[in-house]
């Protein structure tokens, strides 16, 4: 499986990867994809919380905001979806 990762400031799309992943079907699975999708960017990695591993296994996708990393970022959002 792929995860696509995307990058947005206002309307466009500033940096985007492609990563695999190996299970997406579980907690761990998906922080490792989204750590190795935050690796591609070369961004620090969001705060990943049950409840965003959720939202991704129940929609398919979920975006973070610059809230949700602990480090200051430049960018409006980070959408991670599978591709």
């Amino acid at each position: 499986m792929r995860v696509w990762a995307k990058i947005t400031k206002g309307e466009k799309i500033i940096r985007h990867a492609v990563v695999e992943a190996d299970n997406l079907n579980t907690f761990s699975g998906i922080t490792r994809a989204f750590m190795d999708a935050a690796e591609a960017l070369k961004i620090p990695t969001p705060v990943i919380t049950r409840t965003s591993a959720q939202f991704f296994f129940d929609f398919n996708s979920v975006r973070f905001k610059p809230a949700d990393f602990v480090e200051p970022v430049d960018f409006d959002s980070l959408f991670i979806e599978r591709a």
